[in-house]
């Protein structure tokens, strides 16, 4: 029996980035750090309109993880539509490719296994400082043909209606999960990366909605004055662009909040806020949550 010595590997973004057709992308993983499991490259920056050719694999199978935007997927001639934090998965020997929609760039993880197709996308590779062209479809098809891919040309036609159409619902609910694990784990990065631009919060309570700027603020001085809070989800249901959680959260009174010094007072309370979402991004946040019992137990009013 033969054993392959296995070593940590990490990858950041200090490594030579290049252009994929034309994306800007960063290999993560190969075959020969993965002792051949996989491959991962992430495209951080594709515009709206870019497009896959609809192509197959028979060699490994093709899973994508959307980080940011939207993107159109179409396996096997059935299309469907997915937002941050989808997850898709296209299967050897299915034909399949993608689209970004909605109406800013989608940045996206890509993993294929076993490992090899990334040798398919390093072979054919342009400096990143180059401005983005159209590939050479003669040498794609050439080593498409190599690597056991088949190139069938431009992707089928898209239902009517699938820029409009509203989300899968377990694609937003994953997004609005990930918004609040984010919370939970004071991963501000991702937490500001789920909000749109344009993003506004409307609270219990508050006279004016809250921007982008005035929220972060606001989640600063919250977990200032409770540090240990978390939320756990109760319930999560979506529809349309709309989606809906009943949470409760705890957490410690360790800090000033409002103006009331620090008490070490446990609290627990719950809310109930609606998430709209477009292009796959959070745009309006509405929360109704017992502003009054969470005063209450810190002793800031009379029980």
């Amino acid at each position: 029996m033969v054993t392959t010595e296995q070593t940590v590997y990490c990858n950041t973004r200090g490594d030579a980035a290049f252009r994929f057709l034309g994306i800007p992308t960063l290999m993560r993983a190969t075959a020969e750090t993965t002792n051949g499991a996989f491959g991962l490259m992430e495209h951080w920056e594709m515009p709206v309109g870019f497009a896959s050719p609809y192509h197959t694999h028979h060699r490994e199978d093709e899973s994508f993880y959307v980080l940011e935007g939207e993107i159109a997927f179409v396996c096997g001639g059935k299309w469907l539509r997915a937002g941050a934090g989808a997850f898709v998965h296209g299967p050897r020997e299915i034909p399949h490719g993608f689209k970004v929609t909605g109406d800013s760039p989608a940045r996206m993880l890509l993993i294929c296994s076993p490992g090899g197709f990334e040798q398919f996308v390093l072979e054919q590779t342009t400096p990143i400082a180059e401005p983005p062209s159209a590939p050479d479809m003669a040498r794609l098809m050439t080593l498409a043909a190599k690597h056991g891919i088949d190139i069938h040309g431009p992707l089928p036609g898209a239902p009517e209606g699938l820029g409009t159409e509203g989300k899968p619902s377990e694609d937003l609910k994953g997004l609005n999960h990930r918004w609040i694990e984010a919370f939970n784990e004071r991963d501000w990065d991702t937490e500001r990366a789920v909000r749109a631009a344009n993003f506004r919060a409307y609270l219990a309570g508050a006279k004016d909605p809250l921007d982008n700027a005035a929220w972060s603020g606001f989640m600063a001085a919250f977990t200032a004055g409770f540090p240990d809070s978390r939320i756990s989800i109760e319930a999560c249901i979506s529809e349309g662009d709309i989606v809906v959680s009943h949470w409760t959260l705890t957490g410690t009174h360790r800090g000033e909040f409002q103006g009331m010094p620090a008490t070490g007072l446990p609290v627990k309370f719950t809310g109930i806020e609606f998430n709209r979402v477009a292009g796959g991004k959070i745009v309006e946040h509405r929360s109704i949550f017992d502003n009054l019992a969470l005063l209450r137990q810190i002793g800031a009013i009379p029980g």
